[in-house]
C-alpha cells in the first residue's frame, strides 16, 4: 500500500495511512501515518489468521471511525480484510471507496490449518462477497482476481493495478554492496541461486530444500541462499537443511531491510519462486522480471500468468524437477541469459507512469461513481 499512498501524494493529494503499531514510517510527502497502540505482549503481527490480527483490526475500526467523524475525507482506500470495515461504512458515511484486493481471502485461508476447511473457507468466501459488493471500485494484482470480482458481481468497475513499483527509496535502510552481500554468504564465484519471500508453508520451502538435495546429490556446484521470514521459522528451516547435509548447499540469510532486498538480486546467477499453491502473482516477479537474471518458477497459475517457457525455467512442484531446471540453467548459461531477456522484454509495459494511470483511473470512477455518473 505504500507504493499506492506515494502515487496518490505524487499526484498532489493528501494521504492519512491507518496501520497497525508496527514497523517504520516511509518518508512520503503528503503521507501522514497513523498507527493503533501495541497490544501488550504482541511484538509483531505473522502473516495469516491470528488472535493479534482481531485485536488489532477491532481497534483500526475504532480509530477509524474517530478518524472518520472529524475529518472530511474524500475517499477511503481499503486493503484486504480492512474492506469488510471499510465498505458498509463508506455506505453509511455516502464516501467513495476503493476496495484493494490483493488475494481472494477464501482462498488465502485454504493456506492455514486449522482454517483449511469448512466452516472457514465458506465464512471468508462470504467476507470477500461483501467486500466486493460494499466497494464502487475494486482493484486487483493480478487477471485471476479480476475474474474472481466478475465472478461475484459482473457489474463491478474492477481494474488492474500490477504490484511492480518495488524500489524502496523511502527509508533509510543502509544497503549493503553486492560484494559485501557475496562476501557475507562466501560465494567465491560459485553458481548461486536466490530466494527472497516470506516461509510460509504455500511458498514451497519443501521444494527448495527437495532441489538443494537434488543438486547436492549430483554434485553440482551450487550454493542456494533463502533470504526472508521471521526468526523462528529461519531457525527451523536452518534445522531442517542441517538435518539434510545440506549446510554447505544452503544458506538462510533471514530477513533483510527491504532496500537492501536489491542487492541479494543483483549477487545471484538466479533467481528461485517456489510456491506449491495459488494464483496470486507475487511481488517479487516483477523485480525479478526486470533483474537481467534467469528465473526458476514452479508451473502453477501464481506464475504462468506472467511467465512461460519463453521467459523461465518453469518446474513441476517437487524438488527433483525443480532442482533439475536449476542445474540445466548452470549448465547452460547461454539459454539464462536468452530467458532473462525474453523476461525483461515481457516487463517492458511495466512503468511507474503506467501505475500512476491507473491509481487516477481508479479514482475517476470511484469518485463518480459516488455521484452517480
Amino acid at each position: 500500500m505504500v507504493y499506492r499512498a506515494r502515487s496518490l501524494c505524487r499526484a498532489g493529494h493528501r494521504v492519512d495511512l491507518l496501520t497497525y503499531p508496527y514497523g517504520r514510517d516511509p518518508k512520503i510527502d503528503g503521507l501522514r501515518v497513523i498507527r493503533v497502540p501495541k497490544v501488550p505482549g504482541v511484538r509483531g503481527v505473522r502473516i495469516g489468521p491470528s488472535p493479534a490480527k482481531v485485536v488489532l483490526d477491532a481497534m483500526l475500526t475504532v480509530r477509524m471511525a474517530g478518524l472518520l467523524s472529524v475529518n472530511a475525507y474524500d475517499l477511503i482506500w481499503s486493503h484486504e480484510e480492512a474492506g469488510l470495515l471499510c465498505g458498509p461504512l463508506s455506505r453509511l458515511l455516502g464516501v467513495a471507496h476503493i476496495y484493494d484486493m490483493h488475494s481472494d481471502l477464501s482462498q488465502q485461508i485454504m493456506n492455514y490449518a486449522p482454517f483449511d476447511r469448512q466452516p472457514f473457507v465458506g465464512v471468508f468466501s462470504g467476507i470477500t462477497r461483501v467486500m466486493v459488493h460494499t466497494a464502487d471500485v475494486v482493484l486487483t494484482i493480478c487477471d485471476d482476481l479480476v475474474s474472481a470480482v466478475r465472478t461475484i458481481a459482473p457489474r463491478k468497475r474492477v481494474l488492474l493495478v500490477e504490484n511492480y513499483c518495488t524500489a524502496v527509496d523511502f527509508l533509510d535502510d543502509p544497503v549493503p554492496s553486492v560484494d559485501a552481500v557475496r562476501r557475507e554468504m562466501g560465494l567465491n564465484g560459485v553458481p548461486t541461486a536466490v530466494y527472497i519471500g516470506s516461509l510460509e508453508p504455500y511458498q514451497g520451502l519443501d521444494i527448495l530444500l527437495g532441489a538443494a538435495d537434488y543438486l547436492a546429490g549430483r554434485k553440482c556446484r551450487c550454493k542456494m541462499v533463502i533470504v526472508g521470514g521471521s526468526a523462528g521459522q529461519v531457525e527451523r528451516l536452518r534445522e531442517r537443511a542441517a538435518s539434510m547435509n545440506l549446510g554447505d548447499v544452503v544458506h538462510v540469510v533471514g530477513q533483510v531491510p527491504p532496500a537492501a532486498v536489491a542487492s541479494y538480486v543483483e549477487a545471484a546467477d538466479i533467481l528461485l519462486t517456489s510456491r506449491s499453491m495459488g494464483t496470486n502473482v507475487p511481488l517479487k516477479i516483477y523485480s525479478y522480471m526486470k533483474s537481467g537474471k534467469p528465473i526458476v518458477a514452479t508451473r502453477i497459475e501464481s506464475h504462468t500468468q506472467l511467465l512461460s517457457d519463453e521467459n523461465a525455467m518453469l518446474s513441476e512442484t517437487d524438488g527433483t524437477s525443480f532442482g533439475r531446471a536449476i542445474e540445466r540453467l548452470i549448465d547452460n548459461p547461454g539459454l539464462g541469459r536468452r530467458l532473462a531477456e525474453a523476461a525483461g522484454r515481457s516487463a517492458g509495459d511495466f512503468s511507474e507512469e503506467r501505475f500512476d494511470r491507473n491509481l487516477a483511473l481508479a479514482l475517476e470512477w470511484a469518485m463518480a461513481s459516488r455521484r452517480g455518473t
